[in-house]
């Protein structure tokens, strides 16, 4: 793996850890009754997906089963939504799929 993408990988798994971190415990009546939250895990969202859009494409073609356009649409949603975004959906999201996410960056970078 090259440097750059080592590094745009690393990002993205780095983001994912903290949206876990921060939504660890947390139920959704707190998450949408909370903004700074909301406004944290979007951000996080939406550097995971910045930095899933810089991956090389020898990367996304070596490792196929990360959905790596799905991250990206993500992104995309979140920072051109201008504020038609469903918390709940993003709640739900956050819950079921960082961390499958997590795992498939952990192996990517393990193969490295």
């Amino acid at each position: 793996m090259q440097d750059r993408d080592y590094v745009f990988v690393s990002r993205m798994l780095d983001f994912s850890k903290r949206i876990v971190r921060r939504t660890a415990g947390i139920s959704i009546n707190d998450f949408l009754e909370n903004n700074d939250l909301q406004d944290m895990i979007l951000y996080a969202i939406g550097q995971v997906g910045e930095n899933a859009n810089a991956v090389s494409d020898t990367i996304r073609d070596a490792y196929p089963d990360m959905l790596w356009n799905a991250v990206i649409g993500i992104r995309n949603r979140v920072f051109h939504s201008y504020g038609d975004i469903d918390m709940t959906i993003v709640f739900e999201a956050v819950i079921g799929h960082i961390p499958l996410l997590i795992q498939q960056l952990e192996e990517i970078l393990a193969k490295g």
